[in-house]
C-alpha cells in the first residue's frame, strides 16, 4: 500500500490474510501444523516393544527414535524461525510438511534401528518447521489475548484428534505391524502440504532480507532470551513438555510389559489424557475471557502441583498401579491444556517483528528439555519398576506449578516491542496488575 506507515501497512497485510483465510480456516491450520508432532511420538507408542523386539535392541536405544526426534525438531528450530521471518511463513511450512512426509515414509521402510533413528531425525526437521510456522501465524494476525483463544481454539481440535491418535497407533500395530504407524504420517504429511498448496497464503508483516546472517540472528537470540517475559512463559513451557514427553516415551514398556495392560487400552491411556488437555483448554478459553492470561495460569499452576502429588506420593510409598499413574497423568494433562496455549502465545508477544524467531528459541528450549528428560529416563530405565517414571514427571510437573505461581505472576504481563498490531495498539489484560 504506496505511502502507508509500517504500522498502516502491517495493519493492511495481515487484515488480507485473514480474509482469505477466514477463522475456521486459519485454526484448521494451525491445528495441523502442530499436530505433526503427537502425530509423530502418540501413534508410535504402542509400537515401541514391537520396534524393540523386531531389532531385538536396548530400551535405550530404542527410546533414541523419539529422543532424537525431539532433538532435532528443538535444534533446528533456531534455524526455521529467521527463516520464516526471512523466506515467509508459507514456503517453511510446505517444506516442513514434505520433510516430515519424506521421513515417515523412510522410517516403514528401515531395514535396521540405525536407519530409524536417522529418519526419524529428518522427520523432526518437518515437525520443527510446521510449528515455528504454526505458531508465527498466530502472531502475525492476532494480538495476546484474541492470539490466545485462537491458539485455544486450535488445541481444542487437536485433542479431538489426540484422543484418537494413540488408540489408532496401538490398532495399527496389532492389525498391520508397527511401520503402518509411519505410513499413516507419511499421508497425513502429504494432507497438509497439499493444504498449504491451495489454501494458505502469506502471512508474515514483512520479510527479514537479514534474518539468516549469523551476527545479528545470534544476536536477536541474545536479546529476545534476556527478555523475563519470554524466559517465564518459556520455562513455564518447558517444564510441562518434559513432563509430558517423559511419561509418554517410557510409560508404554511399563504399561504394556509389566503391569500386562493391552496396547488398546495403553492407548486409551493416552487418549484419555487428550479428554483432560481438551478440557484444559476449554477452561483456559474461559478464563483468560474472565480474568486474563496470567490469572489463568496461576489457577492451572496449582492443578501441576496436585499432579505431581499424584505421581510422587504413591511411589513412596511403593503403591503404584496403572489406575494411579494415568489419574497423575491426566490431571498433568489438565493443567497442560491451559499452560500450553498461554505459553506459546506470551513467549512471541513482546516480539511481533521477530515471532518466527522468538517461537523457535522457545521450541528449542521445549525440544531440548524433552530430549534430556527422555534421554535420562531411557539409562536409567529398570524393568518392573515405575520410580523413574513416576519420580521424574513428579518433579518436572511440580516445578511447572512453582513456575506459574512465580515467574509468570511477575513477568507475564508484558507490552509488543514494536509497531501496535492490527487489532489492538495495547494489549488489554483483566485480573489483578
Amino acid at each position: 500500500m504506496a505511502g502507508c506507515s509500517s504500522a498502516e501497512c502491517w495493519r493492511h497485510d495481515t487484515l488480507n490474510a485473514k480474509a482469505a483465510m477466514g477463522l475456521a480456516l486459519i485454526v484448521v491450520v494451525v491445528t495441523l501444523a502442530t499436530a505433526m508432532q503427537p502425530l509423530g511420538t502418540d501413534l508410535y507408542l504402542a509400537a515401541l516393544p514391537a520396534i524393540r523386539n523386531e531389532y531385538a535392541a536396548k530400551v535405550g536405544v530404542v527410546q533414541l527414535t523419539l529422543a532424537v526426534l525431539v532433538f532435532s525438531f528443538g535444534l533446528s528450530q533456531l534455524l526455521w524461525g529467521p527463516a520464516a521471518d526471512r523466506f515467509g511463513r508459507r514456503p517453511v511450512l510446505l517444506t516442513g510438511f514434505l520433510l516430515y512426509t519424506a521421513g515417515a515414509a523412510l522410517g516403514a521402510l528401515a531395514p535396521g534401528i540405525e536407519v530409524l533413528i536417522a529418519v526419524r531425525a529428518m522427520q523432526g526437521l518437518g515437525i520443527a518447521a510446521t510449528m515455528v510456522c504454526g505458531r508465527a501465524i498466530v502472531r502475525d494476525l492476532f494480538e495476546q489475548q484474541r492470539g490466545t483463544h485462537v491458539m485455544t481454539m486450535a488445541m481444542s481440535m487437536l485433542a479431538f484428534l489426540t484422543m484418537l491418535i494413540p488408540v489408532t497407533g496401538a490398532l495399527l500395530t496389532e492389525a498391520l505391524g508397527w511401520r503402518s504407524t509411519l505410513w499413516s504420517m507419511a499421508l497425513c504429511g502429504v494432507g497438509g502440504a497439499v493444504l498449504v498448496l491451495l489454501r494458505v497464503p502469506e502471512t508474515a508483516p514483512a520479510l527479514k532480507p537479514d534474518a539468516l546472517r549469523l551476527r545479528p540472528l545470534f544476536a536477536g537470540y541474545a536479546r529476545i532470551a534476556r527478555n523475563p517475559a519470554f524466559r517465564s512463559w518459556t520455562l513455564l513451557n518447558s517444564f510441562g513438555y518434559a513432563a509430558n514427553f517423559g511419561f509418554f516415551s517410557s510409560s508404554a514398556y511399563l504399561f504394556i510389559e509389566t503391569f500386562r495392560v493391552t496396547r488398546v487400552g495403553f492407548g486409551l491411556v493416552i487418549g484419555g489424557a487428550s479428554i483432560t488437555y481438551l478440557i484444559g483448554t476449554m477452561l483456559c478459553r474461559r478464563w483468560i475471557a474472565a480474568d486474563g492470561i496470567v490469572a489463568s495460569v496461576r489457577r492451572a499452576g496449582f492443578l501441576s502441583l496436585a499432579a505431581a502429588a499424584l505421581l510422587i506420593v504413591p511411589q513412596l510409598a511403593d503403591a503404584h498401579s496403572p489406575v494411579t499413574l494415568t489419574a497423575g497423568l491426566w490431571l498433568m494433562l489438565l493443567a497442560y491444556g491451559i499452560h500450553q496455549p498461554c505459553g506459546h502465545v506470551g513467549m512471541a508477544t513482546p516480539f511481533p517483528l521477530q515471532a518466527g524467531a522468538a517461537s523457535a528459541l522457545g521450541g528449542f528450549v521445549f525440544a531440548a528439555a524433552a530430549f534430556l528428560c527422555g534421554t535420562w529416563m531411557g539409562l536409567l530405565y529398570r524393568s518392573g519398576s515405575a520410580a523413574v517414571l513416576s519420580l521424574t514427571t513428579g518433579v518436572l510437573a511440580a516445578s511447572t506449578g512453582v513456575i506459574a505461581l512465580t515467574l509468570v505472576q511477575r513477568h507475564g504481563r508484558v507490552q509488543p516491542c514494536g509497531p501496535p498490531h492490527p487489532e489492538s495498539s495495547i494489549l488489554h489484560f483483566k485480573g489483578p496488575s
